[in-house]
């Protein structure tokens, strides 16, 4: 992702290019076999199973309709039919920082050959061993480079798709070469359901137990947060996000995974529709909408009122930008432009919950702050 500001946008379009290239299959029935599927707590778009032979891990395009992205087997069965066996994982490339964070926080980053863009990874961990250095880029830019991914030789590939060119780009290479993964993260509407596919990695790259206890252990905490912002008490300040862009506003929607946060932390959103994604609405909409919102999150790269205002005057309108309450997700940006805020607060969104935690108790400190700062 190479401009975040607009990843409300790609997220939309992702969702409607997955529903048009899907292979059409819907989940395999497995009443008539001896596989034992694993249930999820919050992620809805994979499913991992075992049999006394195999590993299977099945990848859906879309929560409604469950059509397969793709499906997979590992052990020692030689072919099943409707999976695609994966034989060799000791050469990977990534094209989602935040699957190359995953694959890092399982120790499995030593297999990484190629990514889409080293200057977006912020994990620390690739970052202190300086592992990126030697990770081919090979989308920079944007699009996928053929030549650069032909040069990594890669046994296999995670992708999250953004364009369907690139898709086909990928696949025709692919074929007969390298498995492709399509891990659609980025469409769970849930902060947990985003986080629980760590176990999808740790299921491929042979780190299940690490994995489901590193889910466990952030599952639990984002949780007990959810209890204590129950507990606390007053009104749920009125919550809105991001910022103006070219005159329009991406606004959440509903059931989006930023709704959720917002009302898992205790606030209560602003949001345009019922959905899980976003809208694009104009500025004089936007100004409506949220004239009376309380608190002002995810201003993007804006780290001063002065910056906002700056976007267009017109946000003098809202009430949260009157009274100092529009808060800033940069604490840990990083001088390549790499935010760990969207990559290990997808993998942790227990730290992200607890910065907005504090946020709307009005109590946040930067000792103790992960990602946010309040905008000066």
């Amino acid at each position: 992702m190479k401009t975040h500001r607009v990843l409300s946008a790609i997220t939309a379009l992702s969702a409607l290019i997955l529903g048009l290239v899907s292979c059409g299959e819907h989940p395999r029935d497995a009443n008539n076999s001896d596989i034992v599927w694993i249930k999820n707590a919050y992620a809805t778009l994979f499913r991992v199973g075992y049999s006394g032979t195999d590993s299977f891990l099945e990848l859906y395009t879309d929560a409604q309709s469950k059509k397969i992205a793709g499906a997979f087997h590992w052990g020692t069965s030689v072919a099943i039919q409707g999976y695609e066996k994966l034989k060799d994982r000791s050469k990977i490339v990534s094209l989602s920082a935040i699957h190359t964070g995953m694959l890092a926080e399982l120790n499995a980053h030593r297999y990484l050959v190629g990514v889409e863009s080293r200057k977006y990874i912020a994990h620390p961990l690739l970052q202190e061993q300086s592992t990126t250095h030697s990770l081919s880029e090979v989308a920079p830019d944007g699009p996928i480079l053929p030549e650069k991914l032909a040069f990594c030789n890669p046994t296999l590939l995670f992708g999250t798709l953004s364009s369907i060119e690139d898709k086909q780009a990928i696949e025709r290479q692919a074929k007969g070469k390298f498995s492709v993964l399509w891990c659609n993260n980025h469409l769970e509407n849930h902060p947990l359901g985003r986080a629980e596919w760590i176990i999808a990695f740790g299921w491929v790259m042979g780190r299940a137990e690490k994995a489901q206890g590193q889910f466990n252990t952030v599952k639990k905490d984002y949780e007990s947060l959810v209890v204590e912002a129950k507990k606390s008490a007053g009104t749920h300040p009125k919550v809105i996000t991001n910022c103006v862009y070219n005159g329009m506003w991406f606004v959440p929607q509903y059931s989006s995974y930023v709704s959720q946060f917002i009302r898992d932390a205790g606030g209560e959103p602003i949001t345009a529709e019922t959905g899980t994604g976003s809208n694009v609405v104009s500025i004089e909409k936007a100004i409506g909408l949220f004239s009376e919102a309380d608190i002002w999150i995810n201003t993007d790269l804006c780290t001063t009122l002065s910056c906002l205002k700056a976007s267009d005057p017109r946000v003098e309108h809202i009430k949260a930008f009157r009274l100092g309450k529009a808060y800033h997700f940069n604490r840990q940006l990083q001088a390549s432009g790499s935010n760990p805020y969207w990559d290990m607060g997808c993998i942790y969104p227990n730290r992200i919950l607890s910065d907005l935690f504090h946020i709307f108790k009005d109590d946040l400190h930067a000792e103790s702050a992960y990602y946010y700062d309040i905008c000066e």
